[in-house]
């Protein structure tokens, strides 16, 4: 249902490695810029810095979790007769925990999310060369606009800690400040790697049985949470959504319009259709 977060991952890489074989012998032609779209297996991310977990982290991480997947093949219809989003299933999975490339700590990715990872050059010919902060911007910027469309979500940056923050989930916490879309980038010369994790419909409250968040400090911010699409909209606005389909296909919007404002950011076309692979 869900490919591995190691699966993706590994597929990244061999879409990388044809950028980084064209640096070393380049051709008229540059590879154009790509994404890498997916909603992983439950899974923790540890950052390449971060100090080992102790037997007791792990454990509790690895804890049985219980997550609300859609019942419908992606494609078919999942909406009542009234276009409201319809029936899930909950499912037990014991989340893997992983080591990756990227800075920061502990993460979450999983059923509810997108994850969506950019493949390109910051200095390609196609548009201006970027530097690691202005694409690290340029991430947070198109997820931010991407989120004031559909259901409007407003948001704000913050210097100090990467990602997208939900504007109203702060006054509505009394000051806590909740991220709805976290970044990560891993380059290799001047091609990137990881990218944007938006959490769409990814549950966030709730004990640890059924809130992945809750069972670590997110990113290390102390005081700090996850919200997502859902949280923010409330779950009635949610459900009458213009959008038809079940949650699948909300996050397949997602998708599609982030990347999207992606090309249009940078300048360039995007392609004409979506191309399906199955990882794992």
């Amino acid at each position: 249902m869900f490919p591995s977060y190691t699966a993706a991952s590994d597929f990244q890489a061999l879409l990388r490695q044809a950028f980084l074989d064209w640096k070393s012998a380049p051709t008229p032609r540059a590879p154009s810029p790509l994404v890498v779209s997916f909603t992983p297996t439950p899974t923790y991310t540890l950052g390449r810095r971060q100090k080992s977990l102790t037997p007791e982290q792990l454990g509790r991480l690895r804890s049985p979790l219980d997550v609300d997947v859609d019942l419908e093949p992606a494609g078919e219809r999942a909406t009542d007769n009234n276009g409201r989003a319809g029936p899930q299933t909950q499912r037990q999975f014991i989340p893997e925990v992983i080591e990756t490339d990227r800075g920061g700590l502990t993460t979450y990715h999983g059923p509810g999310q997108v994850v969506l990872w950019p493949i390109l050059d910051l200095h390609s010919t196609y548009y201006p060369h970027l530097t690691v902060r202005s694409y690290a911007r340029l991430l947070e910027e198109t997820t931010q606009a991407v989120l004031a469309d559909g259901p409007s979500i407003q948001t704000y940056l913050s210097e100090e800690d990467p990602g997208v923050w939900a504007e109203a989930a702060r006054r509505r916490a009394g000051g806590q400040e909740r991220k709805i879309a976290a970044m990560g980038v891993h380059l290799r010369r001047h091609i990137s790697g990881l990218g944007t994790a938006l959490n769409v419909d990814v549950a966030v409250d709730g004990d640890e049985a059924l809130n992945p968040w809750a069972r670590f400090v997110p990113c290390g911010l102390e005081g700090k949470t996850a919200t997502s699409v859902r949280a923010e909209t409330g779950e009635e606005a949610w459900r009458r959504w213009e959008l038809a389909g079940d949650g699948r296909a909300r996050r397949d919007w997602y998708a599609r319009r982030w990347t999207e404002e992606l090309a249009r950011r940078l300048g360039i076309p995007t392609a004409p259709a979506t191309i399906h692979y199955r990882l794992g």
